[in-house]
């Protein structure tokens, strides 16, 4: 991993430069995926997740060298919204590693968490796969953004007997 720093939570104050880590992805990975609708309605969407933080989200960040290379928002410990991480960063383990601080994060605030879910672009499909996420339903379109429904396992489902 190059100089990579640090897992953290995300501070006021970056989120400019969080929302341009994520613009710079989906512009770059994603946007040819989605209709002018989707492209609108995506950047209306990660703006406010990212610079107005609700109670029930939390943003993690890699950091290298001061600069944040990567990013995961979390809704209600559960859901993953955004994820992200600059190109330059991209196959050294740091979205894993990345993902596997969230999921502790996760664990953390509730310890019941079973399963987490994304809305998977086309692009990140085999990434999630690689992340231990399986596809539950056909690609939809929704607002104008493709993606696919994907779920991973957290915890073995307890059996009754």
């Amino acid at each position: 991993m190059k100089d990579l720093n640090s897992y953290r939570l995300m501070k006021p104050g970056e989120e400019a430069e969080v929302f341009s880590l994520v613009e710079c992805g989906f512009n770059q990975f994603v946007r040819s995926d989605c209709t002018q609708e989707g492209i609108s309605e995506f950047f209306r969407a990660a703006r406010v997740m990212v610079s107005n933080q609700s109670p029930n989200h939390f943003i993690m960040l890699a950091v290298a060298r001061d600069k944040i290379v990567g990013m995961i928002d979390m809704k209600e410990n559960h859901h993953i919204c955004l994820f992200f991480v600059d190109s330059f960063y991209q196959r050294q383990g740091i979205g894993k590693a990345l993902l596997d601080q969230a999921l502790a994060y996760c664990l953390r605030s509730n310890p019941d968490v079973m399963t987490i879910n994304v809305h998977a672009s086309l692009f990140a499909i085999p990434i999630y796969k690689k992340l231990g996420f399986r596809q539950t339903q056909p690609e939809q379109i929704k607002n104008g953004i493709r993606f696919v429904k994907m779920v991973r396992q957290l915890q073995p489902q307890s059996s009754a007997g």
